[in-house]
């Protein structure tokens, strides 16, 4: 497979995708129960016990994520496998890493836009902090790069769970265990002994997001990250090989 990239390609592909999650009803419904979840289990602690913590997001939005991520990107490559039209981007003059990157990158780009509505939590809790807006910036900006970095991981890993199926439920599944896989690894990673203990830290997400989220930029957990994503938009890209030429 060519690595070279077709950026007008990539380009087009993208914002055509991007268009469609903002043209799709169920992309909307995804984000407003994430949204108003969110809200509520962002809400909690300070009506319970009084404290307004934008660290508090790595509580819980890593498991909605798991969850979310998913029903965002299980049709990115199963619809288009349902409907025929990848054939008909199979008979253009672009590489398979060319779609697989195109519509990742679309993903991408609305992840970014879903995250950034994060930001609304951390300015709530300057206004709601003893001290006006005594709020550690640098930790906010840690804790939506941290949650948009697993989004990014998992939307490779959605990636190529919807290129094995045309069924979306399939893709959805298939992503979730998948990414449920390095959300556990990390939380039981101490009851493994010794060298194995080490490996399950290293490969589960936890350790990584825990850094970012005290806005340590490690280039250790961008580069686990990183490393993820390229794994699964390979794979992803070799899938579709095989059914260009199957």
């Amino acid at each position: 497979m060519k690595l070279p990239v077709q950026w007008a390609a990539v380009r087009a592909i993208a914002l055509r995708g991007l268009r469609n999650y903002f043209e799709s009803p169920t992309a909307y419904v995804i984000l407003f129960v994430f949204y108003l979840l969110t809200g509520y289990l962002f809400a909690l602690p300070f009506f319970l016990v009084g404290q307004a913590s934008v660290k508090g997001l790595m509580d819980f939005v890593p498991l909605i994520l798991t969850f979310l991520v998913p029903g965002l990107s299980m049709g990115l490559l199963a619809d288009e496998l349902k409907s025929g039209t990848f054939e008909s981007l199979a008979t253009l003059p672009i590489e398979d890493w060319d779609i697989a990157l195109g519509k990742f990158c679309g993903y991408a780009l609305f992840l970014l836009a879903a995250v950034a509505g994060l930001a609304f939590f951390a300015v709530a809790a300057a206004f709601l902090a003893a001290k006006p807006f005594a709020i550690d910036w640098g930790e906010a900006l840690g804790v939506l790069s941290a949650l948009y970095c697993l989004g990014f991981m998992y939307g490779a890993i959605g990636l190529f769970a919807s290129s094995l199926t045309r069924n979306q439920i399939v893709a959805f599944v298939g992503a979730f265990m998948m990414g449920f896989f390095f959300f556990a690894l990390g939380k039981i990673a101490g009851f493994f002994p010794g060298a194995l203990m080490e490996f399950a830290e290293s490969a589960g997400v936890d350790s990584h997001l825990a850094n970012m989220a005290r806005g340590v930029f490690d280039t250790r957990d961008l580069l686990y990250f990183g490393s993820v994503a390229f794994i699964f938009l390979y794979l992803a890209a070799q899938r579709l090989r095989t059914r260009r030429f199957s």
